[in-house]
């Protein structure tokens, strides 16, 4: 079977041109084709809908029997359509993307939200499939949080908790979402960019006193967002995601011991990197219970 898997971030747009044999094993996703193209976020939803349309026309999608996307903005399981979206990309909200794509190519076309998308690779796929129950954390541009209930995909079993924009701090930074003290504010790349270094190796590496204390707040802030998704949803195992644990030899042990300080839930970095957007998705549009997509 032949797919196209697309994961619209709030930088970049992932897509990959994906050869699955049996859809329920991780090894049998080949990934042949694999192109990043930035999301121009900030020039609005027209500016990003025709990247998304640019990404998968990197590839022969007539051939194709799946296309599947993956973005950010809370997306309605069922529709496919962009229910909520911060600022991020401006008049997103409302955007029927999953019609507008469908009628652009002329098959079907199944979008999800990214966060979900990335929990669903690594629940079925990932560090998660031994567990019925799954929370995963994906930390890039903003901070997204998905549950994964059970084993069955569908509307009821996934939970897109929007643990981004708990207020972690009061009076804290503005948001995107309108709100003041957001944990993305806090737990993301784009949080710990702030801090003068656009290379997070850099900041990970730092012998600067001031910027140690940066990282041991994030370690702090991360392990309280997570002590609040177990309080609310008691998942078997925490994933953690995104392009920052990509980079997880140079931190992970370090939050490790401000997390278990704090929490006893098993704990595990995400173990399909950048693709579990583009797998997640089109392991989505396979698999899951979708009334009109």
């Amino acid at each position: 079977m032949l797919t196209v898997g697309v994961d619209v971030g709030g930088t970049n747009i992932k897509s990959a041109l994906i050869e699955v044999g049996d859809v329920k094993d991780a090894s049998s996703y080949r990934i042949s084709k694999f192109v990043s193209i930035p999301t121009q976020a900030s020039e609005g939803r027209d500016a990003v809908v025709a990247n998304i349309i640019k990404s998968i026309e990197h590839f022969d999608w007539r051939a194709c029997d799946i296309i599947a996307v993956a973005t950010a903005g809370t997306v309605d399981w069922d529709s496919g359509e962009i229910v909520y979206a911060t600022n991020t990309i401006p008049n997103y909200t409302g955007t029927k993307l999953s019609k507008i794509l469908s009628e652009h190519f002329g098959k079907r076309v199944v979008v999800i939200n990214d966060a979900v998308s990335a929990l669903i690779a690594e629940g079925f796929l990932g560090a998660g499939k031994r567990y019925d129950s799954v929370m995963m954390f994906t930390i890039g541009t903003g901070l997204g949080a998905s549950f994964l209930t059970g084993k069955t995909l569908d509307s009821d079993t996934i939970v897109d908790t929007r643990l981004g924009h708990y207020v972690l701090h009061d009076d804290g930074r503005e948001c995107t979402c309108g709100q003041k003290g957001c944990a993305e504010q806090y737990v993301s790349a784009t949080a710990l960019k702030r801090y003068g270094n656009d290379n997070l190796y850099q900041l990970f590496h730092t012998s600067d006193i001031v910027k140690k204390k940066v990282l041991s707040d994030y370690y702090k802030d991360l392990s309280k967002v997570i002590a609040r998704s177990i309080e609310l949803y008691d998942p078997a195992l925490v994933v953690i995601g995104g392009g920052v644990i990509e980079m997880s030899e140079y931190w992970w042990q370090n939050f490790l011991k401000e997390y278990k300080s704090k929490c006893s839930a098993p704990i595990a970095p995400a173990s399909l990197g950048n693709k579990a957007g583009v797998l997640g998705s089109v392991y989505a549009n396979i698999n899951g219970v979708f009334k009109n997509q």
